[in-house]
């Protein structure tokens, strides 16, 4: 877990606080639940909640990718524990913290900020999370912050809307007041238009591309500078049709997902697209990953799609790169008649080529196991193979050895075999990689 050191606050005074805002117990807003949206979108995480924490349950005020969970007791969530330091709280593996272990929604990340009033007091949460174990850096945990500050300013705002609607009845009932309401009203359209100011930072200085299209002609509404980076363009983007940025744009997957997102109305994802843009007056080749949605303007209510992508065009090609690598590698294995295997220690098997069985004086298409190798070696070499296996494993060394086996026709040949053990995240051995060969000796 991490986070900052525990600032302690009168539980009394944080409840007070709490609740001045009137938030407890209100029905779902379209306006927190994009809060929660977004931020799970600039995360590419499955899970957003807002929630603000009473003495002895948790209020979801927005729940997205949770259920329909409305409250929960205090001691089930971590959001609990993310009211007592001032800074983010990470938890990059859930499974990790005992009594989280068997988590009914089995959550292995989580990171969330605390939403503190503006006396200071830290009266609820912004979390995301996963099912997967993750980093979340200081950057991340920084644009985390930020987005808590855009909670805030929708909670104050509602407050101050709640409270204009009370008034407002009192000055229909009387029909006095009407300057301080029409004041008030204007106060609270600088407050929405300062909201809508956080947003576009925290959209244009998202570490992710993102873009804005209209779904009928799929004209460029908005994209922020990491997109405008990846495409080689700049604002005038704004504006033009997709198509005139991206060449050939019927033949390619990009166009495929949008229409699949218009057709179903559901989020869609793509992993590894190859997109070709114009970049400086040259045909250039993306490998992408994309996540696309609809949605709708704020503004005019027009049908968009938002989409979010990375360039993992690097990765891509070291990824094709060693696969072809691998080709070659084998193909001097077979040539010099060499055995090949990977064994998995938690099971035993093996998976090895048909060399490799040969050298033990097995068939083809011969059941082979890591017990089978043992079994063929003389009695004389298995403890000492044993032991040299275990110190490769310990100092993540290269495993060296030379030993007769015995084969199911009763000869004997000697094998000289050298392997590398390969780690989990975790720091376990979890597999060796093997060579070998038969040798002469005199």
């Amino acid at each position: 877990m991490k986070n900052s050191i525990q600032h302690p606050q009168s539980e009394a005074d944080r409840l007070k606080a709490l609740n001045r805002y009137q938030i407890l117990g209100t029905p779902a807003e379209a306006s927190f639940d994009r809060l929660a949206e977004l931020t799970a979108r600039i995360f590419d995480l499955p899970i957003c909640l807002i929630s603000f924490v009473d003495k002895d349950e948790v209020f979801f005020k927005a729940n997205i990718g949770l259920g329909s969970k409305l409250k929960v007791y205090s001691r089930e969530t971590l959001c609990n524990e993310v009211i007592k330091y001032d800074e983010a709280t990470v938890i990059e593996d859930v499974f990790k913290l005992p009594e989280f272990v068997n988590n009914p929604n089995n959550v292995r990340f989580y990171a969330g900020a605390p939403l503190i009033s503006d006396d200071g007091y830290r009266i609820g949460a912004l979390c995301v999370m996963g099912y997967e174990p993750m980093e979340f850096d200081e950057k991340k945990q920084e644009i985390l912050k930020g987005l808590t500050k855009v909670v805030m300013d929708q909670a104050g705002m509602k407050l101050q809307t709640d409270h204009l609607m009370i008034e407002n009845e009192h000055i229909v009932a009387d029909n006095a007041g009407l300057i301080d309401y029409q004041q008030q009203i204007a106060k609270a359209n600088r407050d929405l238009e300062a909201l809508q100011d956080h947003f576009e930072i925290l959209f244009q200085q998202a570490p992710m591309a993102i873009g804005v299209i209209l779904e009928d002609d799929h004209i460029f509404e908005q994209a922020n500078q990491t997109l405008l980076e990846i495409l080689g363009k700049d604002s005038t983007v704004i504006g033009e049709s997709l198509y005139t940025v991206i060449p050939d744009l019927e033949e390619q997957d990009f166009l495929k997902l949008i229409e699949k997102v218009k057709e179903t109305g559901m989020l869609q994802k793509g992993a590894e697209l190859r997109l070709l843009i114009w970049n400086d007056n040259q045909l250039k080749s993306l490998y992408i990953n994309v996540t696309m949605q609809l949605s709708k303007s704020i503004e005019d209510g027009s049908n968009n799609i938002i989409f979010i992508l990375a360039d993992i065009t690097e990765q891509v090609i070291a990824k094709q790169l060693n696969q072809e690598a691998n080709i070659v590698l084998m193909s001097a294995i077979e040539a010099g008649e060499m055995g090949y295997t990977v064994v998995e220690f938690a099971t035993g098997k093996m998976t090895s080529n048909d060399q490799f069985k040969r050298n033990y004086g097995y068939q083809v298409d011969d059941e082979f196991d890591y017990s089978d190798l043992f079994e063929a070696m003389l009695p004389k070499y298995r403890q000492q193979i044993k032991k040299s296996v275990k110190d490769a494993i310990d100092h993540n060394g290269i495993y060296q050895a030379e030993y007769e086996v015995k084969w199911k026709d009763g000869s004997v040949h000697w094998i000289s075999a050298f392997g590398k053990p390969r780690y989990d995240m975790h720091g376990r051995a979890s597999h060796i990689i093997g060579l070998n060969k038969i040798i002469e000796k005199a």
